[in-house]
């Protein structure tokens, strides 16, 4: 009898030992349960309230799509830089009279005299460096510098010894053909091989704006018949104490202030004779002359 109560305390005890594993927290047999996968669930993602999901590294523009960290950023496109808006000269006149007849025949006469010795303006690579330059008799324009109403002619020319537009001259019109300005070089502005053009219209005058190697420069425009500096200055970059506006001796600040000053409320054009844009000059000229020839007729 003792025996069998013996062998059923062994069996109660047995039982009760296999029936505690596994309860105590972080033993073999503990089943942890994962927190639920919510990369399929409608919840957002939690942002770190810049817009971007809290402790990522991928990266969002404008329209919400995300970046592939590993690929550059995508910059802006820059917008464009405005465009200059064209700065036209007057236009000449288009009424024909007979005193408009008489200086349009007058103007051709020097046009015509100019491409027999020069040639026509052309855009050309028939130099040493092969560069496009503009030769001939490149620029013809009419324009009017006082404002009185009376339209000058300037023109703009590369000579014998240039394989670009180099020289320039103006021509009036009163009892007969006036010459304002003699044959004389291009402006220059840069320290390098820079011939160029400039014309400055301000409050219904225009000024041809003369540069050489930046130091000196002049505006000049006809008054009373005649061609007359309404602005001339020189800058030293070496020695300040010879800088001078008009004649007077003058700071830096004083140079640069009065070319603003002249300069204030103008539209300028340029015209680069060495490496030119492209041939709208050229066709300019011609449109030019063929409105003196109607004139003359």
């Amino acid at each position: 009898m003792k025996k069998w109560i013996s062998l059923i305390l062994c069996v109660l005890i047995l039982l009760a030992t296999l029936s505690g594993c596994g309860k105590e927290t972080g033993g073999i047999g503990e089943i942890k349960v994962q927190p639920p996968n919510t990369l399929g669930t409608n919840e957002p993602p939690e942002t770190d309230g810049l817009g971007d999901p809290g402790n990522t590294n991928s990266n969002s523009n404008n329209n919400g799509k995300t970046q592939d960290p590993s690929q550059p950023k995508e910059s802006p496109k820059p917008k464009p830089s405005p465009k200059p808006s064209p700065s036209p000269l007057p236009e000449p006149p288009q009424d024909n009279t007979s005193q408009d007849s008489i200086r349009a025949a007058a103007y051709l006469n020097v046009i015509d005299r100019l491409i027999a010795r020069y040639g026509e303006g052309e855009i050309s690579t028939d130099n040493y460096f092969e560069d496009p330059c503009m030769t001939g008799l490149g620029v013809v324009r009419l324009i009017d510098f006082d404002g009185d109403g009376t339209y000058e002619l300037y023109c703009a020319y590369s000579n014998d010894e240039a394989s670009f537009v180099n020289k320039q001259a103006i021509y009036g019109y009163g009892d007969g053909l006036i010459t304002l300005m003699e044959e004389c070089n291009v402006s220059n502005p840069g320290t390098d091989v820079s011939p160029s053009t400039t014309f400055l219209s301000r409050f219904g005058k225009v000024f041809l704006v003369e540069v050489n190697e930046i130091v000196h420069g002049r505006y000049l425009t006809v008054q009373d018949g005649k061609m007359v500096s309404v602005l001339d200055y020189y800058y030293d970059f070496w020695d300040e104490g010879n800088s001078s506006v008009n004649g007077v001796p003058a700071t830096e600040d004083e140079v640069m202030y009065a070319i603003a000053e002249m300069e204030n409320g103008g539209d300028i054009e340029r015209i680069d004779y060495y490496y030119p844009t492209d041939n709208s000059v050229i066709i300019k000229t011609q449109e030019t002359i063929k409105q003196l020839m109607e004139l003359a007729q």
